[in-house]
């Protein structure tokens, strides 16, 4: 059957409180758990007043292991 294109898990989504690219604040809040692309959602940091998309997939690509290494 193959992998499901769209799933609600943990890893799919984001955290609660998402670090601002702007200012590095954590007084941040998902505003829509979707953006502009199915891959982020859309988050306000209290702090800078700006919002930013947060990129779901990033802390699970970072963490990673490199490519031939054992999961």
């Amino acid at each position: 059957m193959g992998r499901p294109l769209f799933t609600d898990g943990p890893e799919d989504a984001a955290p609660a409180s998402p670090i601002c690219p702007f200012c590095d604040g954590t007084d941040t809040r998902v505003l829509s758990p979707f953006g502009g692309q199915l891959s982020v959602a859309q988050c306000w940091c209290s702090h800078c007043r700006t919002g930013f998309e947060y990129i779901k997939w990033e802390e699970r690509q970072r963490s990673s292991p490199e490519p031939g290494q054992p999961r």
